[in-house]
């Protein structure tokens, strides 16, 4: 399946700090059944049509509201997203630490699960997707997702001025002991855990080690690696059967299984 996933450029400025991308998914008399890959960063999802999204788990399917947020995983967990019919999706991809100062919960809540916009309180969310299905064109509902997004945006909940320096400063230095980086940045573990609890919701060698697995499995399926040596290493890994392991950890898959099933978002829209 070639890339149905278009993405779009986040046109205002301050949105551009906590935002990625947003993007949109359409496809007619789909038959969907999508693993679901750990992410690394908070994506809010807008169901514009009238097919229902399933998630399903242990066998068991189970109703989306028709807006949701998929939520970090620290590891596989053998999930599907199932969409059968007419597809029309349009997605927020936050940055790592951007979801917070919107919907002002601490972002650890949402770890291993699929939450519905409701579900965490996040009513206007209905509002929104009323306006998004009026909406005549993509250019119009981005348009609109970006009025309500600066509204909803609560300057009394931004990151801490330092977070972010942290955050990027830990993120380059992949393969440092943590209580390391806090002690050459002068701030204790605690701290720096709760900071990453609420803004990111993961811990930081958690994130970090699921950061590393997206920058190689991005490699993987964009840069054509023949070697997965090449890539273990080139990632930090101690060698490739480290690697491997890894992956199997986020993935229930080896890195050429996963690539030869391409059954999950992640690999259909190269989410970055």
């Amino acid at each position: 399946m070639q890339n149905p996933i278009k993405r779009y450029e986040v046109q205002h400025p301050i949105l551009k700090n906590y935002i990625r991308f947003f993007w949109e998914l359409r496809m007619d008399h789909a038959q969907l059944n999508h693993k679901l890959i750990p992410q690394r960063n908070i994506n809010m999802r807008f169901n514009l049509s009238d097919t229902p999204h399933y998630v399903c788990r242990d066998g068991r399917e189970n109703l989306l509201e028709d807006v949701y947020f998929p939520g970090l995983q620290n590891q596989f967990t053998n999930v599907h997203l199932k969409l059968n019919g007419n597809v029309n999706v349009i997605g927020v991809c936050f940055k790592p630490d951007g979801v917070y100062p919107f919907l002002k919960i601490p972002v650890s809540e949402f770890k291993n699960q699929i939450l519905g916009a409701e579900e965490i309180g996040f009513k206007v969310a209905r509002k929104i997707n009323d306006r998004l299905k009026e909406a005549d064109d993509i250019t119009s509902k981005l348009k609109v997702l970006e009025n309500e997004l600066i509204l909803l945006l609560d300057s009394s909940c931004l990151l801490p001025a330092n977070f972010r320096l942290i955050f990027n400063a830990l993120k380059q230095e992949n393969s440092i002991q943590i209580t390391d980086f806090c002690k050459q940045h002068n701030i204790s573990l605690r701290q720096l855990e709760r900071m990453y609890a609420k803004y990111v919701g993961l811990s930081a060698s958690s994130y970090n080690t699921l950061n590393r697995f997206h920058n190689s499995v991005n490699q993987l399926l964009n840069s054509g690696y023949s070697k997965l040596s090449d890539l273990a290493y080139d990632n930090e890994y101690f060698d490739q059967m480290h690697f491997i392991k890894e992956f199997k950890r986020f993935t229930g898959n080896t890195p050429k299984t996963f690539v030869n099933q391409n059954n999950s978002i992640l690999q259909i829209g190269k989410l970055t």
